[in-house]
């Protein structure tokens, strides 16, 4: 059933774009933490965000290389596509799905409120015509009524083991962990995944270090001096990495940013 309401989506007369689910580059969606075998669903065009379908299962998930880690590169945000486009209408994007892992309900409320508030801008009057076409054309085409998805995702995402998902080589050696089945055990007890295995030393691939660094500024230390000092890191070769990608530490938000 998903598969074919996929290829019914697909053929839609509508700015995929607007909804944040751009079906160019399906060819060459990749990136080193996508699951082996992964079927793509579309891209919100930014960061690498892409969903996905994954061989003899109907979920949808999201496969995010910029802000995962181990255990949320990858995780569930629908139990088939037609709740995904269900979840699609009651957001009128598919972007905020890939965020509700890392979001409260305030967080995930107040980006509801950036977002319909951006609609009283006149310039982008275009782009929510378009989008509230695409909208319309989904609900003609599947009948569907839009869901919230906060509550169902946070409880699909607690419960989803990520022993599941079989990655490929690159992704070991992008992230410096042998394949759980060999070394680890995965405790799947909270929306936390936890592992038995020794934290490695931060990546060298610095689009990684980015995702890692981030992440781990964001839940674990409160600022750049903590981060280095807990990690060992050398301070000035880190900024000096990520400032070559383009990315500049932002006391303020504790965040590397595009400079």
């Amino acid at each position: 059933m998903t598969r074919d309401d996929l290829k019914r989506f697909r053929a839609l007369d509508i700015n995929f774009d607007s909804i944040g689910l751009l079906q160019a580059g399906a060819d060459d969606f990749a990136y080193f933490c996508t699951p082996v075998d992964a079927e793509f669903v579309g891209r919100i065009g930014c960061d690498g965000v892409h969903f996905i379908l994954l061989p003899g299962d109907e979920r949808v998930f999201c496969v995010d290389p910029s802000m995962g880690e181990r255990g949320t590169y990858v995780l569930p945000v629908a139990s088939d596509f037609r709740e995904f486009l269900s979840f699609v209408l009651c957001c009128q994007d598919a972007n905020p799905l890939s965020q509700i892992y890392w979001m409260d309900r305030k967080q995930y409320q107040e980006l509801a409120a950036e977002d319909a508030a951006a609609r009283e801008n006149e310039y982008q009057a275009k782009y929510f015509e378009e989008k509230d076409r695409a909208l319309a054309a989904i609900v003609k085409e599947f009948g569907l009524t839009p869901v919230d998805p906060f509550k169902k995702v946070k409880a699909m995402q607690k419960k989803f083991d990520p022993a599941v998902l079989n990655f490929s080589e690159e992704y070991y050696d992008a992230v410096g962990y042998e394949r759980p089945a060999e070394t680890d055990t995965i405790h799947v007890a909270t929306a936390a995944v936890s592992f038995e295995k020794e934290e490695p030393m931060l990546p060298q691939d610095p689009n990684i270090l980015l995702s890692v660094v981030n992440t781990k500024l964001r839940d674990e230390y409160g600022s750049l001096d903590a981060l280095c000092g807990g990690l060992d890191a050398d301070q000035a070769e880190l900024t000096e990495k990520l400032g070559a990608l383009g990315y500049a530490y932002d006391a303020q938000t504790n965040q590397f940013k595009p400079v």
